[in-house]
């Protein structure tokens, strides 16, 4: 039979169960999918060729439950947003500027696809957009250019036309 002493049990007990703990690398994958839009409109100059259009202060909100949250973008064409995790569909407002133009309403339906990342990242939401729906204040038209919104970062998923007379 093996002897224990009283402290050499107080060590071991601590060291065993570091022993069984799982330490897990940083997560260096991008957890949140990135909704990438771009803004442009067509110009005589270009014909039907789209330049994209730099927006003075666009303004994009979330309509949620507990109120609308806005984000404004300063000096930008490019703009990235997320869709509700937890439904099937989300609202949100746009206009170009903060200050002149009117709210727009996008409405998004879409698909979750709950994806894993990694034991480190553990699972995101991915999302595949069926449709969408917009009203025409500022908006001319908008186009769909990829279903799959992952968090790549650099994929543009939306392309919205400006009216020509902005």
């Amino acid at each position: 039979m093996i002897k224990i002493k009283k402290w050499g049990l107080a060590l071991a007990l601590p060291m065993l169960l570091l022993a069984c703990t799982q330490e897990r690398g940083p997560c260096l994958t991008p957890k949140t999918a990135s909704f990438n839009i771009v803004c442009v409109h067509l110009t005589t100059d270009t014909g039907t060729i789209p330049v994209d259009t730099t927006l003075p202060a666009a303004v994009f909100g979330a309509v949620t439950q507990g109120g609308n949250k806005l984000l404004v973008y300063a000096q930008s064409a490019k703009f990235t947003i997320s869709l509700a995790s937890n439904a099937d569909s989300c609202t949100w407002l746009f206009t170009t500027d903060s200050l002149y133009h009117p709210f727009d309403t996008i409405n998004f339906y879409y698909k979750r696809e709950l994806q894993f990342l990694s034991n480190a990242c553990g699972y995101a939401y991915f999302y595949n957009l069926d449709t969408f729906h917009i009203t025409h204040h500022n908006i001319d038209s908008a186009h769909l250019l990829a279903r799959s919104i992952t968090n790549d970062i650099n994929t543009t998923q939306f392309q919205i036309y400006i009216h020509p007379d902005f």
